[in-house]
């Protein structure tokens, strides 16, 4: 066990048993309860508790119970679900806080904690994690209560399936044909209780949920995980082509052609169709985003925000700012009428809704925001990343400086962002230029620059 290494920038995550076991989440679990009245939810003592499919996790929720029950809190029992399935139950129960158990898309041999106080406020590094480190890595017995609390398993699912079904209503589409792939993460079953009885023809791919990932890592991020999707999706001659991460909180789109089709595009087309109803509210979009997206928020009508990556961050802002709807290059989709967290389905949702009123291809659909040319994340390992930035800083002093998350730095026809990675001694570059030749000039002499010794 390896209690320092595991708290990341955004939730707790390790090598199971190696870096994370029983004892270390029973120890974090005593110690989220002791930062839990600091942020002065209803004291209700009920704690949402939900596990993904990875082979370890049935142990660490015994062992999260534990530590529960022994200070008289009562675990809401979930079961396997997906981590906006926990979401939504945390907010709909009111409960005092939720401990979800995944490693999200990382590969079979990890496992982990995300934890969240009363209406799924997220504890991230500067909302309480770092605390709760603190408070875990002191060595103590902690005595159990004189009343304990209970394991009550809580049957929701079918609520959460019609309260997404109410959002948007199937039967007022085209039907349409789609290539899902679950990645043999939670979303499976999700996905089947979502679309059954519909005409559509809906084929979907690695839907059982088996934490082995037997035919692929659940992280649609990589494009080696999308192979089977987009061929799929050309043989079937689909409309387009889903595909799920293992806890089932982003989500990555394939056009009908069996092309990738960019994170910040789909906050785009998602934003656009939220403002026709919400003129004038704020989208949030990070970083490493295209220009076309503020440029497309401002044309419809919305205010764009910048802001850091990172999903317990960004929730954090647009919650503080009252922010309707952000995305982020990576496949979450935030909203405001979920409760300031992201939800995959609900963007699934708006992208069909927009290719059935649209009645166009969604090659063509995205097309006319492929105005730049973008080099994608390039990341770099190095030994200082402090001196790498500033050095940066300086040869690009001329342009505009931003640091929002790392160092950005534009220019009238091109921009780059230079950001630390928040659990690899790496740096990540994305540029972005008006054409092919003066992208890959840029994009040379910046690898030059970071990577000189």
């Amino acid at each position: 066990m390896l209690m320092d290494k595991i708290f990341k920038a955004y939730d707790i995550r390790g090598l199971y048993p190696e870096e994370i076991d029983e004892e270390a989440v029973y120890r974090i679990s005593l110690a989220f309860l002791d930062f839990l009245p600091t942020l002065k939810g209803p004291n209700n003592r009920q704690i949402v508790v939900g596990y993904d499919c990875r082979l370890s996790s049935l142990n660490l929720f015994q062992a999260v119970s534990q530590a529960l029950v022994s200070q008289s809190y009562d675990v809401l029992d979930l079961g396997l679900a997906s981590t906006p399935f926990f979401y939504w139950a945390l907010i709909s129960q009111q409960a005092a806080g939720g401990i979800m158990i995944t490693a999200s898309h990382n590969p079979p041999a990890y496992n982990g904690l995300k934890l969240h106080g009363f209406n799924a406020f997220p504890l991230g590094g500067n909302t309480g994690l770092d605390k709760i480190k603190e408070i875990a890595l002191v060595e103590r017995q902690k005595p159990s209560a004189i009343f304990h609390g209970q394991i009550k398993k809580i049957d929701i699912f079918d609520n959460y399936i019609e309260f997404l079904k109410s959002k948007i209503n199937f039967q007022d589409f085209r039907p349409l044909k789609i290539i899902i792939d679950c990645g043999n993460g939670v979303m499976g079953p999700e996905i089947e209780k979502l679309f059954k009885g519909l005409s559509w023809e809906i084929e979907i791919l690695y839907g059982e949920p088996d934490g082995r990932f037997p035919h692929h890592e659940a992280n649609p991020s990589k494009e080696e995980n999308l192979i089977d999707l987009k061929r799929r999706v050309k043989e079937k001659k689909a409309d387009l082509g889903i595909a799920f991460d293992g806890d089932g909180d982003r989500v990555a789109f394939v056009d009908e052609k069996g092309e990738s089709v960019r994170g910040d595009f789909i906050t785009v087309l998602i934003a656009q169709e939220i403002l026709k109803l919400n003129p004038g509210q704020k989208i949030f979009y990070e970083v490493r985003s295209s220009r076309i997206v503020p440029e497309s928020i401002l044309a419809a009508g919305g205010v764009p925000v910048l802001g850091r990556a990172g999903h317990t961050l960004i929730k954090v802002q647009m919650r503080q700012e009252d922010i309707i709807f952000g995305g982020e290059l990576s496949g979450h989709y935030f909203f405001k009428e979920l409760g300031f967290v992201d939800n995959p389905l609900l963007a699934l949702f708006f992208i069909l809704k927009i290719l059935d009123s649209k009645k166009m291809p969604f090659s063509v659909l995205v097309s006319p925001l492929k105005k730049y040319c973008h080099s994608g994340e390039i990341n770099f390992s190095v030994n200082d990343i402090e001196s790498v930035l500033k050095k940066v800083e300086e040869k690009f002093s001329a342009g505009q400086i931003k640091k929002i998350d790392g160092l950005t730095v534009e220019f009238p026809n091109w921009w780059f962002n230079l950001r630390p990675s928040n659990t690899e001694p790496l740096v990540r570059l994305n540029i972005e230029a008006e054409n092919e030749e003066l992208l890959a000039e840029k994009k040379k002499e910046l690898e030059l620059l970071i990577t000189e010794k």
